[in-house]
């Protein structure tokens, strides 16, 4: 199962669930695991981001065996890459800059 998260993008093509908020993706990644890819923007129209979806999916032992990242915040983006690197190494981490 793959997860869309993004406040305003459409998903890509192909069977994804979708959350538009923090609030969503959390509860998706507790109650509709096991994800096997999430594609995560840094921004999200409110004062949590994608990287603190991260945080919650480090912090409450959530793997998901593939991460993307498709910020176009370059800071944003960063901090998510260094972040899953250093906390998700068995994960594959990747990232495009979305339009």
């Amino acid at each position: 199962m793959k997860l869309f998260v993004d406040d305003k993008r459409d998903k890509p093509a192909g069977s994804y669930q979708v959350a538009r908020d923090y609030e969503s993706a959390i509860f998706l990644l507790e109650y509709m695991s096991p994800f096997d890819f999430i594609d995560l923007d840094y921004s999200l129209e409110e004062e949590k981001t994608g990287l603190d979806i991260l945080k919650w999916m480090y912090k409450n032992n959530v793997n998901v065996p593939h991460i993307n990242i498709h910020s176009s915040n370059i800071e944003g983006r960063k901090e998510m890459l260094i972040y899953a690197e250093n906390h998700f190494p068995d994960t594959t981490v990747t990232y495009f800059i979305a339009k």
